[in-house]
């Protein structure tokens, strides 16, 4: 197959910082079709459903020609990095029912989301004072023997500045506990020294 799509330009896309609040963002990325042949687009997909790629009307690419697609974001939840990408399937026109001869071309969106203060609430729901929020301070971790180590992610927000801090909270289960379903204090502490308590919940065999 002679056909060859090629993006015009940069294949990934920085939108830098952007809102939560503000909505969708977009950008529109140009094709052309460097090959021989007509090139027919089949079909778009993303990485995940908070993306859409518009692939427009034009279906058909003739040789030399260009034709524009939009990948759109919507932040809606999605604070913090991301890293979103649009794929277009295509082929030549006269293969257009050969699955074999079906090539891909991807697309990215790059950028960091800052967090609408309702999600936020939502992602961050016990509020400990101190500007500190956490994801959670308790963990159900199931049975548990003498000897054995849990180890859980906390993530930590502090709201002053809106940082996001992940602490890993670890649990040894020695020989003294004793055995029956135990609710154990794990301190950790942030960044800035902080300390914290969070709760594992286990079933000491």
């Amino acid at each position: 197959m002679l056909d060859s799509l090629i993006i015009l330009g940069m294949a990934t896309v920085s939108l830098g910082t952007i809102s939560e609040a503000d909505g969708p963002v977009e950008h529109t990325f140009w094709l052309r079709n460097e090959g021989r042949d007509t090139v027919a687009l089949v079909q778009g997909y993303t990485s995940c459903g908070c993306t859409t790629l518009h692939l427009g009307a034009d279906s058909l690419v003739a040789p030399a020609d260009s034709v524009a697609v939009v990948l759109r974001f919507n932040p809606r939840g999605k604070g913090g990095e991301f890293l979103e990408t649009g794929t277009v399937v295509y082929t030549s026109k006269s293969e257009v029912c050969c699955q074999a001869q079906r090539k891909r071309v991807t697309m990215s969106l790059v950028g960091t989301c800052v967090s609408s203060e309702e999600t936020l609430l939502r992602q961050f729901p016990i509020a400990l004072g101190r500007g500190l929020r956490l994801s959670s301070n308790r963990f159900d971790v199931g049975p548990m023997r003498p000897g054995e180590h849990r180890e859980r992610t906390v993530v930590v927000l502090h709201t002053a500045t809106g940082r996001q801090e992940a602490i890993t909270a670890r649990l040894a289960v020695t020989a003294q506990m004793p055995k029956g379903i135990q609710h154990l204090p794990v301190e950790i502490a942030t960044s800035e020294g902080t300390m914290l308590i969070v709760t594992f919940d286990v079933l000491v065999k």
